[in-house]
């Protein structure tokens, strides 16, 4: 694959990090996307999170190949899952103005930066964009979307019931952040992002745009898909810590929304969490709630057959 250039940007106005933890499988996908983006003025820091397989071979790989484009870094043990920890990290090392995340299991449209960096030179006043998202497999086939609402107004509201922001497709605006050399607050696990989202809130107006500029991989191993009866417990504590120290407004319709969340949540069994939201999302996981009952069912009546069969 032939990429753009190779040329060290001085003052890059855009800094890509990108947190990488045994992502082996889909790290050469993720990191070639972001070295074919239309806009140059970049920097590319990737930081391997205390990987254990091959990622840190592919990286220096890359490294080699384009020094001067290349900021690479590595940390002796895995800060978090989610990749937060290691951002902030490196964030220090960082020249540009926008900050851009990427994941390394998820692929960039060769527009994104382009688009999204007009975006924020059009309005200063927002602090954080993201993109719409396809959803894809670990083939890269597509099996469903990821679609939030494009003003603030709108994201404001969402974010009582949902995380509104694809996270690994935003771009921020380093001058509005509280402090331009820490990203994410650190208190929250996983679910950092959506906690300091909360708080960033109150420093500038979120947006998305319109266009489908990440491919966002579903595979076995995605943190936010794992221990979802944990996370929504942490994410229940976030809402509450939002009312309380960011000041957040919950409307009555998104009380609601949360009341039936809980009830879903403690409802479903755990094993089933995941199909029933993806199913919900339109994310074809190749298995219908309806039919996860069906095998349960199944194999329900296969344990008591052969219970009774042992009896006889």
């Amino acid at each position: 694959m032939k990429f753009k250039n190779k040329k060290t940007v001085i003052n890059p106005l855009v800094s890509v990090i990108m947190p990488v933890y045994n992502a082996a499988e889909f790290l050469v996908e993720a990191i070639e996307s972001i070295l074919n983006q239309s806009y140059r003025n970049f920097e590319f820091l990737i930081v391997d999170d205390g990987s254990t397989d091959d990622s840190w071979k592919i990286i220096k790989k890359y490294q080699n190949k384009f020094p001067k484009l290349l900021k690479t870094f590595r940390l002796k043990k895995n800060i978090n899952a989610a990749g937060n920890g290691a951002v902030n990290a490196v964030l220090p090392e960082a020249k540009g103005e926008f900050i851009a995340r990427m994941d390394a299991d998820d692929v960039a449209h060769p527009q994104r930066l382009e688009k999204q960096v007009n975006f924020l030179l059009e309005h200063p006043e927002i602090i954080l964009v993201g993109t719409q998202a396809k959803v894809i497999d670990p083939k890269g086939k597509t099996i469903g979307k990821k679609s939030y609402p494009l003003v603030h107004e709108e994201i404001y509201k969402k974010y009582a019931e949902v995380h509104p922001i694809i996270h690994p497709s935003c771009m921020i605006q380093r001058t509005l952040l509280p402090n331009g050399n820490r990203l994410y607050e650190m208190r929250c696990g996983v679910n950092d992002d959506y906690y300091t989202f909360f708080r960033l809130l109150n420093y500038g107006k979120f947006a998305n745009l319109p266009e489908y500029l990440l491919s966002y991989r579903i595979h076995k191993d995605n943190s936010s898909l794992k221990n979802l009866k944990e996370k929504y417990a942490n994410i229940s504590k976030i809402r509450k810590l939002a009312q309380e120290k960011f000041g957040y407004k919950v409307s009555l319709k998104a009380k609601a929304l949360i009341l039936l969340q809980d009830v879903l949540v403690n409802f479903i069994p755990e094993e089933m969490l995941v199909t029933v939201y993806l199913f919900i999302r339109g994310i074809n996981a190749g298995i219908s709630p309806l039919d996860l009952v069906r095998k349960k069912i199944s194999l329900a009546f296969a344990k008591v057959n052969h219970y009774a069969l042992s009896l006889s």
